[in-house]
Parts: structure tokens; C-alpha cells; sequence
């Protein structure tokens, strides 16, 4: 089993403590984020100015993590240069209170720390998506934080902070998410699904999603639009069951039996995809492990 040289614990072991440190830094800054939210709608604009000075104080300190991860002089870099910043702006918020361009600089600033960040991404990564992907975000920031770097009338001075507690709050959503995929080949299960029935079998969901959600929407009063028809029909298929709206007319009931059993049997043949993937990779995992430890054994009665 390979050990990191940092802490002098196995990689695995290490690679679960990265997760469980960047999804508790994540919910954190979720969490002030959504009371910082509260104070500005209670117009309480000092209160809501400490909740971002903790907020991007601990950006900075998951920062830390993104460079565990990857241990490079340059995301050592990105580390400092972002952390310098995340600091910054906490201390700018915090000293803010009352002062309009305080809160308009923390916006262009906050903005200008995701262009860094994605300008490390595209040195990092030469690939055309990669190029494009991270293009076009920092050409949005770009726009964002020059529109934040304008100063805010008085009555105003809560956009900019309503700005970065919202961008903040999906960035963090995006990185619990990530961490809760992370072990998930996305790109490869995406692959087997497409080769195999089973794209068949979701476009088929899918379009009965669609055509079910019409029905209810002209047959059921209770479920006056298309989005309603389309929530009621995701209830049904994963099982769910909100029920925040019911079928009551016998086409809506049925439609609904036909629905729940087509996603029973969808969520079956998924399932046992993910599962036999899996399988196989664990499997081919434990041996190259198995070996690995063998070589060590064997290299070890070498030496005595």
C-alpha cells in the first residue's frame, strides 16, 4: 500500500481525509453564506459584513486543500496568491459597515480571484475544452466584477454582498458535489450506458416524461402547467412521492401506474450498470493492490 510522504498515511486514507476537509470547509462557507443572506434581508448590512469576513476567511483556508491535492509548485502558487485575496476581502467587508465602495471593491475582487484561479486552470490544462470552458468563465467574471467595481447607491450598498453570498453558496454546492462524485467515472458510466439498451431505455423515460406531463397538465386541475406536470411525473418515476399534487381522473391514474412501473424498471437496469461496473473496477483494483503488496513481500525477502 502506497503511503504519502506528507503525513506518512496510506494514499487512500489521504485522499478520504482531502474529501472530509473540503466538504466541511464547503458546508461552512454554505452555511455563513446563508446567514449573511438572513442579515442583509433584515437590512442589517453590519451583521451581514461579519458573516462575509468568516466566509472568505475560510476560502482561503480550503485553499489549502485544493494544493493537497494536487502538490505542484504552481498550485502552491495559486495557494498564497488566493489566499492573500480571500483575506483581503473578508477584512474589506468586515472594516465596510456603512461604506458603499467597500462592498462594490469585495465584488470585483471575489470576481477577480475566480478569474486567477481559472487562468491557473487553463496554464494547467492545455486541452481545447479546457480552453473554452474557462474562457467563457472568465469572460463572464470579467464582466461581473466590472459591474461590481461600480459603486452602488446607499440604498443599494446589499447587491454586491447578495452577489457573493449567491455565487458563493453554488460554488460550494458544486464542491460538495464534486466530492461526492469524485470516485464516480462519470465519463466512462456515460460510455456503457450509451453502447448498452440502456440509452435506449432513459430516452424512452425521458420522452415519456414529456408526453405524460402534457397529459396531466390538459386532464388534471390540480396540475395546471408543464413544469407542474413535469415535477409530478419526477416524483412518480424515482418514487418520491411528494404529494404536493395528485392525479385524480382516471387517464391521470393511469398515465401515473404506467409512469412508476417504467421508472421501477429504468432504476433496476441503472443500477445494476453502476453495480457490475463497479464490480469490475474494484476487482481489477484489489488485484493490481494484491500485487503490488506481493512485489513489496517479495522485494523484502530479497533483502534479508
Amino acid at each position: 500500500m502506497k503511503k504519502n510522504p506528507l503525513l506518512r498515511i496510506s494514499e487512500d486514507a489521504f485522499r478520504i481525509l482531502l474529501v472530509v476537509l473540503g466538504s466541511i470547509f464547503a458546508v461552512i462557507v454554505m452555511l455563513f453564506s446563508v446567514l449573511a443572506l438572513v442579515k442583509i434581508q433584515e437590512q442589517d448590512i453590519p451583521g451581514a459584513s461579519g458573516f462575509l469576513f468568516v466566509i472568505f476567511v475560510v476560502l482561503g483556508l480550503s485553499r489549502f486543500v485544493t494544493w493537497l491535492k494536487e502538490r505542484t509548485k504552481l498550485s502552491f502558487i495559486r495557494f498564497i496568491v488566493l489566499l492573500v485575496l480571500d483575506i483581503g476581502i473578508g477584512f474589506l467587508a468586515f472594516f465596510a459597515k456603512d461604506n458603499v465602495y467597500f462592498y462594490s471593491i469585495c465584488g470585483g475582487v471575489f470576481c477577480l480571484t475566480i478569474i486567477i484561479s481559472r487562468v491557473f486552470k487553463l496554464i494547467q490544462n492545455h486541452k481545447a475544452r479546457s480552453i473554452v470552458y474557462n474562457s467563457l468563465i472568465i469572460l463572464f467574471f470579467a464582466l461581473l466584477a466590472l459591474g461590481l467595481f461600480i459603486p452602488f447607491e446607499p440604498e443599494l450598498a446589499f447587491i454586491p454582498m447578495v452577489i457573493i453570498c449567491t455565487i458563493v453558496i453554488f460554488s460550494a454546492l458544486f464542491e460538495v458535489l464534486s466530492n461526492a462524485f469524485s470516485q464516480l467515472k462519470v465519463k466512462t458510466l456515460f460510455k456503457i450506458i450509451i453502447r448498452t439498451f440502456a440509452f435506449e431505455i432513459i430516452l424512452g423515460l425521458l420522452t415519456l416524461i414529456v408526453a405524460a406531463s402534457l397529459v396531466f397538465m390538459y386532464f388534471e386541475d390540480g396540475i395546471p402547467t408543464f413544469g407542474d406536470g413535469l415535477w409530478y411525473s419526477f416524483a412518480v418515476v424515482t418514487t418520491i412521492g411528494f404529494g404536493d399534487f395528485v392525479a385524480t381522473t382516471v387517464i391521470g391514474r393511469i398515465v401515473t401506474v404506467l409512469l412508476g412501473i417504467y421508472g421501477i424498471v429504468v432504476v433496476a437496469v441503472i443500477t445494476s450498470i453502476i453495480v457490475n461496473f463497479y464490480n469490475e473496477t474494484a476487482g481489477k483494483r484489489d488485484s493490481q493492490e494484491l500485487k503490488e503488496i506481493n512485489e513489496e513481500i517479495k522485494g523484502k525477502n530479497k533483502n534479508k
